[in-house]
């Protein structure tokens, strides 16, 4: 009976030695596939850091062309309003000149019609002095 006691004792101790075995092999790929997840983890970290990297340089390159672009219209805004100040002071220059042209063309008319009324004048006391003479 004791014996059969040990024997089923042995027995026990060697299905727990099987299972420990078995324990520490599924431990060792338990932690080969802890190792293979993290190397995955670390890969996967560096791909976002990668991606967030080129998303940064991007966002950079976007920001500074429309930086550009702004300063662009900015100084074409500008250029704008030069050229309407610049066609306002040739539209007043403009109006000024007509004016003054108006104004020399009306004292022109007089002048001529003086001229006439002189010419005449001078005629009629030509005719006349002749015929004094």
């Amino acid at each position: 009976v004791q014996l059969q006691d040990r024997n089923e004792r042995l027995h026990r101790l060697g299905d727990l030695q099987e299972r420990m075995g078995k324990l520490a092999g599924s431990k060792t790929d338990l932690s080969a596939r802890i190792i293979f997840s993290e190397e995955e983890k670390l890969k996967i970290s560096k791909d976002l850091i990668d991606l967030q990297i080129e998303t940064n340089r991007m966002k950079e390159q976007y920001e500074m062309e429309n930086f550009e672009l702004k300063n662009m219209i900015l100084a074409l805004e500008n250029r704008v309003l030069e050229l309407e100040r610049g066609s306002e002071k040739v539209t007043g220059e403009r109006d000024d000149l007509r004016e003054r042209l108006q104004a020399l063309e009306a004292s022109r008319r007089e002048l001529a019609d003086e001229y006439i009324v002189l010419k005449s004048n001078y005629l009629a006391l030509g005719k006349e002095l002749e015929q004094e003479v």
